[in-house]
């Protein structure tokens, strides 16, 4: 089974090899990758910049943000069904937000991740996963479910700003984004679907990123940011814009 492989804190060791197990868990549903996406960490792991691989092995399989399908139906899951792996497991000792169920926000550093933190990854044509670790998703999605994953760490960051907004009187009508990348534009999509006015600042003035931005229903800036939120400042209502 073929994977691709780097040895972390190495880099240019990158590398597609044949393996003689599966990775994922020792026990599992067995499921095929459909899709990985290549993000910004992934950059940063293969330039050798950190990432650890599982203990006993030198090399770690590549690889967070994935869909794939069930291979063989198992504990409630059919075959066929198409599903994204949760990248981060809890500590093992475990830590106050562990024990509550949000490893997402462990707080002694002993949690691992896919990929990244002493597991293996999903750049594999074939993976075992718990049943626990995996999130059923849309079969309409398709490919565009490698997206589930930095979708989540946007929506986590969206629940924190609610959380602490209704800890007071707290009426958002307007939001500014810096950055059309992927998780800007992704985060100025959970705005519009809260029904917030949405201004996207970005460097550029041209190109895929205003045509994308203004195709989810938001506004499209760029120039100096000072000038943007002297002229248009997010935390004023327009109605109060002179």
């Amino acid at each position: 089974m073929r994977a691709l492989t780097l040895i972390p804190g190495k880099p240019q060791s990158a590398r597609l090899e044949s393996l003689d197990y599966v990775p994922g868990d020792t026990e599992g549903i067995r499921v095929n990758t459909v899709a990985v996406g290549v993000c910004g960490t992934d950059k940063e792991i293969l330039a050798g910049e950190y990432g650890w691989a599982p203990p006993g092995r030198d090399r770690l399989v590549l690889g967070h943000e994935c869909v794939a399908r069930v291979a063989e139906g198992a504990a409630g899951f059919e075959r066929g069904t198409p599903v994204v792996p949760i990248v981060r497991r809890p500590d093992p000792v475990p830590c106050a937000s562990c024990a509550a169920g949000e490893w997402d926000m462990c707080r002694n550093g002993q949690y691992t991740e896919h990929g990244i933190k002493s597991l293996d990854g999903f750049c594999a044509e074939e993976l075992r996963v718990q049943p626990d670790f995996l999130v059923r998703v849309s079969p309409g999605l398709g490919r565009h479910a490698v997206l589930v994953e930095p979708t989540s760490v946007v929506a986590k960051a969206w629940e924190h700003i609610e959380r602490i907004g209704r800890r007071a009187h707290w009426a958002p009508r307007r939001v500014l984004v810096t950055g059309a990348g992927p998780v800007g534009l992704l985060s100025a999509l959970l705005g519009r679907q809260r029904g917030l006015d949405v201004t996207v600042f970005d460097r550029l003035t041209d190109g895929v990123k205003p045509q994308l931005v203004r195709t989810l229903g938001a506004e499209y800036s760029s120039g100096p940011l000072g000038k943007l939120l002297e002229d248009s400042p997010p935390w004023v209502s327009p109605s109060r814009v002179v």
